[in-house]
Protein backbone atom coordinates (compact mmCIF):
# COMPACT_ATOMS: atom_id res chain seq x y z
CA UNK A 1 0.00 0.00 0.00
CA UNK A 2 3.06 2.44 1.18
CA UNK A 3 4.73 1.22 -2.24
CA UNK A 4 1.35 2.60 -4.09
CA UNK A 5 1.06 5.69 -2.53
CA UNK A 6 4.96 6.93 -3.22
CA UNK A 7 3.86 5.56 -6.73
CA UNK A 8 1.47 7.58 -7.38
CA UNK A 9 2.80 10.75 -5.81
CA UNK A 10 6.59 10.00 -8.02
CA UNK A 11 4.43 10.27 -10.91
CA UNK A 12 1.95 13.65 -9.84
CA UNK A 13 5.40 14.96 -9.48
CA UNK A 14 6.83 14.28 -12.66
CA UNK A 15 3.39 14.93 -14.46
CA UNK A 16 3.54 18.44 -13.03
CA UNK A 17 7.70 18.76 -13.94
CA UNK A 18 6.57 18.57 -17.35
CA UNK A 19 3.08 20.55 -17.33
CA UNK A 20 4.98 23.34 -16.01
CA UNK A 21 8.21 22.71 -18.52
CA UNK A 22 5.86 22.75 -21.52
CA UNK A 23 4.33 26.01 -20.49
CA UNK A 24 7.26 27.76 -19.96
CA UNK A 25 8.59 26.37 -23.58
CA UNK A 26 5.07 28.21 -24.67
CA UNK A 27 5.68 31.37 -22.60
CA UNK A 28 9.39 31.80 -24.15
CA UNK A 29 8.52 31.43 -27.85
CA UNK A 30 5.41 33.56 -27.90
CA UNK A 31 6.22 36.84 -29.60
CA UNK A 32 5.78 39.93 -27.90
CA UNK A 33 2.37 41.56 -29.91
CA UNK A 34 0.88 38.34 -28.64
CA UNK A 35 1.37 38.88 -25.26
CA UNK A 36 0.27 42.46 -25.78
CA UNK A 37 -3.03 41.12 -26.97
CA UNK A 38 -3.24 38.40 -24.07
CA UNK A 39 -2.92 41.29 -21.68
CA UNK A 40 -5.52 43.36 -23.78
CA UNK A 41 -8.24 40.35 -23.13
CA UNK A 42 -7.32 39.47 -19.85
CA UNK A 43 -8.47 43.26 -18.95
CA UNK A 44 -11.52 42.79 -20.99
CA UNK A 45 -12.24 39.81 -19.62
CA UNK A 46 -11.75 41.11 -15.61
CA UNK A 47 -13.86 44.23 -16.67
CA UNK A 48 -16.90 42.32 -17.81
CA UNK A 49 -16.75 40.65 -14.27
CA UNK A 50 -16.24 43.24 -12.50
CA UNK A 51 -19.18 44.91 -14.36
CA UNK A 52 -21.81 41.97 -14.09
CA UNK A 53 -21.19 41.24 -10.22
CA UNK A 54 -24.10 43.04 -8.46
CA UNK A 55 -22.76 43.51 -4.31
CA UNK A 56 -25.19 45.18 -2.28
CA UNK A 57 -22.95 46.33 1.09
Amino acid sequence: MRNYRIMSLLRKVAGLVLAVAGIAIVIDSLPTYLWILLLGFGLIWAGWLMFRVERIY
